[in-house]
């Protein structure tokens, strides 16, 4: 049977339902045996043996290792969020390996051959309900009629191999146009994918599932997410983000990677993406508010919160919007545009690509990050630098005619100032940059909270943050101007000069110079409330429980120029310090400043686990103080020091590593998937 969860632990809770622990030692133990005393590793093991007890087993879809079985054969299931009538059920033809990412979702092990899915449902229909295998952003699509550039759905039985990511897609109102009764715009109601490979990741528990699109899929750690660069900042605010609003928001696959202009505004399922409402500045908005959220303080069940509780509940969020991140890499490693038309149908993709970057601080992503070509993102091809370096909005969607005819056909609205010296489009301030300001404004503000952010945003991160300010306080830039309005004859009363400028002339539209300051119709209470709040302290990092720290890229062998030295690169350790490999071993450490007057100097404002996952309840409170162990047991004259003389950072015995506390908040997320399911079947 597949169960139905109330809360909002629903998706990533629903796969082990049906799961039993039989691990005497759970694999992920030895990853960190060399990182940590063997009294905490005892500690470790006792706490994973209380939080992982072997559940009541009964047949149903699922993942034990191998796929189990429900009175049909062995089958996976996602759970939709809209009722068991949109779930997903992908049949299979034997047993085959599997397990599942960090996510929550599948993953599938073809061992040198292919694996077959026998059936997926809802079953297809003609022009409904369609598979595809590692979509192509390109085209075709393969999941609806009623959308554009249709191709017929891969058929089942399909023999699949490795590295293939296999979606299917729920379509909506499928007897009726796409809106339905609600018009809700999508042609979808909910997606999910089966990743197949050719081996499991050496740790499922923390692994990323690779970009659903073509047939590249690197696998990314989750162990590596920088939690030091998550803010905790205290923000008396109306409507913010509930921890199941934004677990909502997050949760799902969005399926949002299509290149067509027109498709994306139709594609995504309502069950993956805020308000139901696929449009992509409407997501970016409502993205911008989970992001937001991440740099908040005390998001726990019952605050005043810990760091430690805040950043557990903080997890699967984070962990869900990273995924997306991982996306829209992937889109971006097809050589693939999401640009979409300047009109903002591609808005947000940019943000979403720059945060997981930022955040898991992988040198391959962040080198692809760095090398985007500016045109294939709304966020990057719409705020360029004008003349004497102004900020200015506007696309680079035609050339110095159709910038002219747009003021007559008006259809456009938003091609760039040929000129560059005023906001594009025939009518500066209305129209598309009135549909995207907001989100462009929350977006740069998120940036100044977060400087690694802001460090990471290639080509125009500092004209975002110029334009932004200038919007709210000045609104559409159309002076100083020195060409002619519009009247009279084309090429001589007004237009082009036939020298590279424009007939002169005492402006195109200074009346509207001005136009709409502070406006934007993809408004969020939210976004304003933070804006007010934290923009003025966020220039120099003051703000209380801001954190400015850099992202480390500790591991990768090299002393990167924020840090002192490095983990991976014994040398690099100053004289003193522990080697790596051993308990308290050399990490990286900042070289620069971490922010200023009011802002986070320690990893208790910065969100970084300091002692242990103490989100878990009031029962696991003694094993949660339990795991910080002894501090004095077995430590080194080296241990305990943030930094020597020398900036080399020496961990604390008492201060787990990133990836034990990751481990011990997987330990408290099962604990609560476990009374969910148990709630669930009362």
């Amino acid at each position: 049977m597949a169960w139905n969860f109330p809360s909002a632990l629903s998706r990533r809770c629903q796969p082990f339902a049906g799961r039993r622990y039989t691990e005497t030692r759970p694999p992920l133990l030895p990853r960190f045996a060399s990182n940590v005393h063997a009294q905490t590793g005892l500690v470790l093991a006792t706490v994973l043996a209380i939080a992982l007890p072997e559940a009541e087993a009964h047949a149903d879809c699922g993942c034990d290792g191998t796929i189990t079985a429900d009175g049909d054969g062995p089958c996976l299931r996602y759970a939709a969020p809209s009722g068991p009538g949109n779930d997903i059920t992908f049949r299979f033809a034997e047993a085959y390996e599997c397990g599942q990412y960090v996510t929550g979702e599948f993953f599938v092990v073809a061992s040198g051959a292919a694996i077959t899915i026998a059936a997926i449902t809802p079953d297809g229909a003609p022009g409904r309900h369609g598979v595809d295998v590692n979509p192509d952003p390109n085209g075709p699509q393969r999941w609806d009629d009623r959308l554009g550039d249709y191709a017929d759905a891969v058929g089942l039985p399909l023999d699949v191999a490795a590295n293939s990511s296999v979606v299917k897609y729920v379509s909506d109102n499928p007897a009726g146009d796409c809106d339905g009764d609600a018009d809700e715009k999508s042609c979808g109601r909910f997606a999910a994918v089966v990743t197949i490979v050719d081996a499991a990741p050496d740790d499922p528990s923390t692994a990323f599932r690779p970009p659903f699109v073509g047939a590249d899929k690197p696998t990314l750690s989750a162990a590596t997410l920088q939690t030091q660069l998550l803010s905790r900042l205290s923000a008396d605010c109306a409507d913010v983000p509930t921890l199941a609003t934004a677990e909502a928001w997050t949760r799902h696959l969005r399926l949002d990677y299509t290149s067509d202009s027109v498709t994306c505004d139709l594609m995504p399922p309502e069950d993956a993406i805020p308000n139901g409402r696929p449009w992509s500045t409407d997501i970016w908005a409502d993205d911008t508010d989970v992001h937001g959220w991440l740099h908040l303080a005390d998001v726990c069940d019952a605050p005043p919160c810990t760091p430690e509780q805040d950043l557990a509940t903080k997890m699967p969020v984070l962990v869900g919007y990273v995924q997306h991140g991982i996306d829209v890499w992937g889109v971006d490693r097809q050589d693939a545009s999401l640009f979409r038309g300047g009109g903002g149908n591609g808005g947000g993709k940019l943000h979403a690509y720059v945060f997981a970057a930022t955040m898991l601080a992988d040198a391959e992503m962040l080198a692809d990050l760095a090398a985007i070509d500016e045109e294939r993102f709304f966020e990057s091809a719409s705020y360029y630098a004008g003349e004497g370096g102004v900020a200015l909005w506007g696309q680079p969607t035609g050339d110095e005619a159709a910038y002219w005819n747009d003021f007559g056909d008006q259809s456009t609205r938003t091609i760039r100032d040929p000129y560059h010296s005023i906001d594009g489009g025939f009518e500066p301030g209305g129209w598309y940059q009135d549909n995207t300001a907001k989100p462009t404004q929350y977006t740069a503000l998120l940036m100044r909270i977060m400087p690694a952010l802001q460090a990471n945003w290639p080509v125009n991160g500092d004209v975002v943050l110029a334009y932004a300010d200038r919007w709210v306080e000045h609104g559409a830039l159309t002076q100083p101007d020195d060409c002619a309005p519009i009247g009279g004859e084309y090429g001589v009363d007004y237009g082009p000069d036939g020298m590279g400028g424009c007939i002169a002339g005492g402006g195109r539209v200074p009346e509207l110079d001005g136009n709409n300051a502070n406006g934007g119709n993809r408004s969020r209470p939210f976004g304003e409330c933070m804006w007010q709040s934290f923009r003025a302290c966020a220039e120099d990092c003051s703000c209380p429980g801001q954190s400015c720290k850099s992202a480390s890229m500790c591991g990768n062998g090299i002393v990167d120029p924020h840090e002192a030295c490095d983990g991976d690169d014994a040398a690099s350790c100053a004289e003193g310090c522990i080697a790596p490999g051993q308990p308290g071993a050399c990490t990286c450490a900042d070289g620069g400043a971490d922010g200023g007057e009011g802002g986070s100097d320690g990893a208790d404002e910065g969100g970084t686990p300091t002692e242990s996952a103490t989100s878990m309840d009031a029962d696991d409170t003694a094993t949660s103080n339990a795991s910080a162990g002894d501090t004095s047991s077995g430590s080194s004259p080296a241990e305990g020091n943030d930094d020597d003389a020398s900036g080399c950072g020496c961990r604390s015995s008492s201060t787990p590593p990133p990836s034990l506390f990751f481990l011990l908040w997987i330990v408290a997320w099962r604990r609560r998937c476990r009374r969910a399911i148990a709630s669930s079947r009362r």
